[in-house]
């Protein structure tokens, strides 16, 4: 495979935290193409220590600060994608969010430089509501050399803009490696009063669309057949303060541990090793909130616990129903319920799903193994002939029309 010069223009970047920020980290650094990273400052971290342990290149600036952006930054991204474009003079440069596309749209239209857009799901669906900016993303879509999509979820609401197939590539997020099964910590489970407790788990960013709500909702009846049954929510945002409420209007507060956040991957394993399962009922909302993929799924099926999840956006790409775990209708508590359940009589099922999940998450969803699938795809974009810059304006303008 010929080595490419590839620039990612990255909206969130580690040492932020979250499944996107790791899914761009990841593939900069497993990718065998020369990669240079246009990424966000995070004034209260030790960034510049980060990235000089790298091997890829990272440019940060004022453009953005915290992942935080205004008028002003992106004008300022514009003036850092132009000098990192003529120094590096890429093969093709990525852009990490739909609308920071629009810098490729204009590189392309004025400069015929090559451009991919990489999309997650709910960006998607967010625009759609609004015609104005539902067309601009649809010609930064139809224009783009390549849409590199999570899942196949993904990939279908990307054809719904008129993107031809052949131009969509799928690259999923991986699993760290260090995701694993050991023994439960002691102190973990005394500083949460889990021992002897039966743990349902969720780990992610406390928003409606994770479901949060509907377990604890569910959790009454869990109750009734698992007695001992205990809800353990990692992660935090804006929903805690009503899913808080929420624990104490159904009556289950004393059996919900709100844990927050949890920084480094090793603590994480920690916790997906006291859990007895793994449950993230996840669905879309009308306001175009969806779940793209659910890399934690895979991260707990690693540590050989089974899973749980909502039959909606991309989650049934990360569960395969009945074979790595069990689907669900989000709002429904009564399937909530009967699945928790399930898994925890039925010994053969869990102990099948269990093994079925662990080997799926090792062999398939490891970050070398995506980043080879990334490398086919950029290498395949970048051997395509150039579109001199006149043809792709009168191209743009004729998408526009349709």
């Amino acid at each position: 495979m010929k080595r490419r010069k590839i620039v990612l223009v990255a909206g969130v970047f580690p040492p932020g935290v979250g499944g996107m920020q790791n899914y761009y980290y990841n593939l900069s650094k497993h990718t065998k193409h020369e990669m240079t990273v246009i990424a966000p400052v995070y004034p209260d971290s030790d960034y510049a220590a980060f990235d000089k342990e790298q091997s890829y290149r990272t440019i940060r600036g004022s453009f953005m600060r915290g992942e935080r952006a205004d008028v002003t930054s992106w004008g300022r991204l514009f003036r850092q994608v132009r000098r990192t474009l003529r120094k590096e003079e890429p093969e093709v440069t990525v852009y990490g969010y739909v609308l920071i596309g629009f810098i490729g749209l204009l590189f392309k239209l004025f400069g015929g430089r090559r451009y991919i857009i990489s999309v997650h799901g709910m960006d998607m669906l967010m625009f759609r509501r609004f015609i104005g900016l539902n067309q601009i993303v649809k010609l930064i879509l139809r224009q783009a050399d390549g849409v590199l999509a999570n899942s196949e979820f993904t990939r279908r609401l990307v054809e719904e803009y008129g993107v031809q197939a052949s131009r969509i590539g799928i690259v999923h997020p991986g699993v760290e490696s260090l995701f694993r099964s050991k023994p439960a910590d002691e102190a973990l489970l005394r500083q949460h009063d889990l021992e002897g407790k039966y743990v349902l788990m969720s780990v992610g960013r406390l928003v409606t669309r994770k479901g949060h709500d509907r377990v604890i909702e569910a959790m009454p009846a869990i109750i009734r057949h698992i007695p001992n049954a205990v809800y353990v929510i990692v992660g935090d945002g804006p929903d805690r303060g009503r899913l808080e409420k929420l624990a104490e209007t159904v009556g289950v507060a004393g059996r919900v541990r709100f844990v927050g956040g949890v920084s480094g991957s090793e603590k994480l394993n920690d916790y997906y090793n006291v859990a007895n399962q793994f449950i993230m009922v996840s669905r879309q909302l009308e306001k175009g909130d969806a779940e793209g993929f659910g890399i934690v799924y895979l991260e707990a099926a690693s540590a050989r616990v089974p899973v749980i999840a909502g039959r909606s956006g991309g989650a049934s790409e990360a569960v395969l129903d009945g074979v790595t775990g069990l689907l669900v209708e989000p709002e429904s508590l009564m399937e909530i319920t009967d699945a928790v359940v399930r898994l925890a009589s039925d010994t053969p099922l869990r102990e099948r799903l269990v093994r079925e999940g662990y080997k799926r998450a090792k062999q398939q969803f490891q970050h070398d193994v995506l980043a080879g699938v990334f490398d086919q795809y950029a290498g395949r974009i970048c051997a395509r002939p150039a579109v001199r810059y006149k043809r792709a304006r009168k191209n743009a303008v004729e998408r526009m029309r349709s």
